[in-house]
């Protein structure tokens, strides 16, 4: 994957890292299995050996894979093992969650375990998407679960204005309007930078950037795109739209960009909803 270019971040954004006092940081692991979603001579299991090391996370998955929502015929104990029975997509998956949710601490006055689960819902329909769309899915499904993760970093760092902006949004401001007028960033903006701090590739954040409002960026992305409209569905979801609403709020343009039909959501947003990432378990 081609690393991105660093032109440095702006001065607000700049500002709002110097006051966040813990920058997430993620493992070597995770970066590394991150930056080699497109590689397909990965050795899933040098990857394994090294996850196992990484105690917090290894717990993590195997506790998931255990569960009863797995109904697997025999305890996993190890990850090499995982690997061998759920199939690399599964494990890598879980993984690459387990990792980015680890980097995260708790947060006064913040709902930590609502804002995975709706993340982990954005990844599962970016993941849908992408496959409908014949995107990488794993690049979908990773870029889909970083792309809120700006959120955070304000509510760590500009607590006032974080719940000043929540309240609107619930009032009916849309989110990126509302970031821009009080901060003069988006969200989006700070996770395409945690994306650089993190050294990810151009890959995931383009699309991490774009996705708020993805048809103004030239040229296109048509996996921000795929983000978009898998955040607007987890929206959605968590919000109790009806299938009529969330058709109606669905941009034609967005739908285009996709190389889909407005019939084909029609026919499938109610399976599309009721997919699950299978990822709760991890915030145990």
């Amino acid at each position: 994957m081609k690393k991105h270019k660093d032109f440095g971040m702006s001065a607000k954004i700049k500002a709002l890292f110097s006051q966040v006092q813990n920058i997430p940081q993620i493992s070597e692991v995770i970066r590394a299995l991150i930056n080699q979603l497109n590689d397909p001579d990965i050795c899933l299991k040098e990857v394994a050996r090294n996850v196992e090391k990484e105690q917090l996370i290894s717990i993590k998955v195997l506790r998931l894979v255990n569960s009863a929502s797995f109904g697997l015929a025999k305890k996993i104990s190890s990850i090499e093992e995982a690997v061998v029975l759920l199939g690399v997509g599964k494990l890598k998956t879980m993984v690459i969650a387990s990792g980015i949710v680890s980097a995260v601490c708790k947060i006064d006055n913040f709902d930590i375990n609502q804002f995975w689960r709706e993340s982990f819902s954005t990844a599962s329909y970016a993941k849908w998407l992408a496959n409908e769309s014949d995107c990488n899915v794993d690049v979908a499904f990773t870029a889909g679960l970083l792309s809120s993760l700006g959120t955070i970093l304000i509510h760590l760092g500009l607590e006032k204005e974080a719940m000043d902006i929540e309240q609107r949004i619930k009032n009916g401001h849309a989110r990126p309007f509302i970031e821009k007028m009080r901060l003069g960033f988006t969200s989006q903006d700070v996770s395409a930078e945690l994306c650089k701090v993190w050294r990810f590739s151009d890959e995931l954040i383009i699309p991490v950037a774009q996705c708020a409002e993805p048809l103004l960026a030239e040229p296109v992305s048509k996996m921000a795109c795929i983000i978009f409209l898998a955040r607007l569905l987890s929206f959605a979801k968590a919000t109790e739209m009806t299938e009529e609403e969330i058709m109606c709020s669905i941009p034609v343009e967005i739908i285009d960009q996709l190389g889909l039909s407005e019939a084909f959501f029609k026919e499938n947003i109610t399976a599309l909803l009721a997919l699950e990432s299978g990822l709760d378990g991890l915030l145990d």
